[in-house]
């Protein structure tokens, strides 16, 4: 019953608004919707009509029972006859009284031309609030209590929240001893998910897993053991760094041998990569002293230059191709008022080239750099034939336009000579 009333009252209220405070012809209203979650932030659409002459919207002020909320406009113009909609976001208070909660609208101006700021009062609207109703299911364990150094932590789940505004999404953050280690926000109220949870240190961590909607959280506690990698697992990660680091040796190598310009950074990394992973193998065979701690952070920065190389590499061979490219492309403008047929399809070519390019990676970058290069070759003889063509057809035309000049040279001269006999043989 006093559901009902509540929703009579707001109904009235939209349908019979208070009086309307304006200045001159600018007119702020506040535009129904559907009803605001407490404790949770409410997008609050608002009209903005102008009727006279040209106006700078200034800041639009939003009066509610949980205080002021203020927009900044920037000094929009507005013509005279136009209208918008602008947004304030509202942070609705959690302790605020459910039902229908008066707000009044306010819009700061300067009118064109005017000295002063000026301002217009909207009506005093109603919009419903009504007090959080949350419900929370999230339900999560980790694949395995015990895992190796060096091995991710993978949490598995799903999750549900139900009673927060839709346009609202819950967020996902893990702790790990107390310390927050991830934060992801969800893309919807409901789902499933998997998080990789990094843990550096052997022993016994505590992992907290919340699912958090701004009001409250949801959580779930594990205890985890770290186990010191062996060192046959370690000798395996070795042997691996070892083939990513040969594979990229082939890579400079080929850079090198296709003319790419590669950062002298590279070089040196490739020194450090080559430094570390003889380290990382003096330590496994004994003949250095070291802890398996040591060799892993030896062969996690091994793998991270050889990350790094492998992507300069491939930015290096982008940047060739592309410097190229954009060379062709002033070349075929020249052409554009000669032959707009060709020009256009050679225009749609190098677009499809630069999408190839931009996929280059390092399993295709020496192939598609040669295929690409050989293309654009092809290209330049296309424009360099039309702009021969021109000039040979400027040349014809410049030798017809000599001809034709000389032609009316000797023919005026002629004239000139039989005028002048004709002048000679009456005198």
């Amino acid at each position: 019953m006093r559901g009902k009333l509540i929703a009579s009252i707001l109904i009235l209220l939209q349908l019979n608004p208070l009086p309307l405070l304006s200045q001159g012809g600018v007119y702020v209203q506040i535009e129904p919707r559907e009803p605001c979650i407490a404790g949770f932030p409410c997008k609050i659409n608002i009209s903005i009509s102008n009727s006279d002459g040209t106006i700078l919207l200034h800041k639009l002020k939003l009066i509610t029972p949980w205080g002021a909320f203020v927009r900044d406009l920037g000094l929009r113009e507005m013509r005279a006859g136009e209208s918008l909609k602008v947004y304030v976001v509202v942070n609705v208070s959690i302790d605020s009284l459910e039902g229908p909660n008066f707000m009044r609208p306010e819009l700061i101006y300067f009118v064109k031309g005017d000295i002063g700021m000026k301002s217009s009062q909207g009506n005093s609207s109603a919009i419903l609030i009504q007090r959080s109703r949350i419900a929370v299911s999230l339900l999560s364990s980790p694949l395995s209590y015990q895992i190796s150094l060096g091995e991710p932590l993978i949490l598995e789940g799903s999750f549900r929240v139900d009673g927060i505004p839709s346009d609202f999404y819950p967020t996902l953050r893990v702790y790990v001893d107390g310390a927050l280690a991830i934060e992801k926000e969800m893309n919807s109220s409901s789902g499933l998910f998997s998080i990789q949870v990094p843990l550096a240190k052997p022993g016994i961590h505590e992992v907290n897993l919340s699912l958090c909607y701004l009001i409250g959280c949801e959580s779930k506690a594990f205890s985890v053991l770290v186990r010191e990698a062996p060192k046959e697992q370690l000798s395996m990660e070795l042997n691996s760094t070892k083939g990513y680091f040969q594979d990229l040796l082939n890579y400079y190598r080929t850079a090198v041998n296709d003319s790419i310009p590669i950062p002298g950074y590279v070089l040196s990394n490739i020194s450090a990569i080559d430094s570390l992973i003889r380290e990382a193998e003096a330590i496994l065979s004994g003949n250095m002293t070291g802890d398996e701690q040591r060799v892993r952070d030896l062969l996690n920065r091994a793998r991270g230059f050889i990350s790094l190389s492998m992507k300069e590499i491939t930015r290096a061979y982008k940047e060739a191709l592309l410097s190229k490219l954009d060379n062709l492309r002033n070349e075929l403008d020249s052409i554009s008022k000669i032959d707009e047929k060709t020009y256009r399809n050679l225009s749609v070519s190098l677009d499809e080239l630069e999408d190839r390019i931009a996929s280059i990676s390092p399993d295709n970058a020496s192939k598609t750099y040669w295929d690409v290069t050989n293309r654009m070759e092809e290209m330049k003889k296309i424009v360099d034939s039309k702009r021969e063509s021109l000039m040979s057809d400027i040349a014809k035309l410049s030798l017809v336009l000599i001809t034709l000049l000389l032609i009316s040279i000797v023919s005026i001269t002629m004239l000139i000579l039989r005028v002048w006999r004709g002048e000679t043989g009456r005198g």
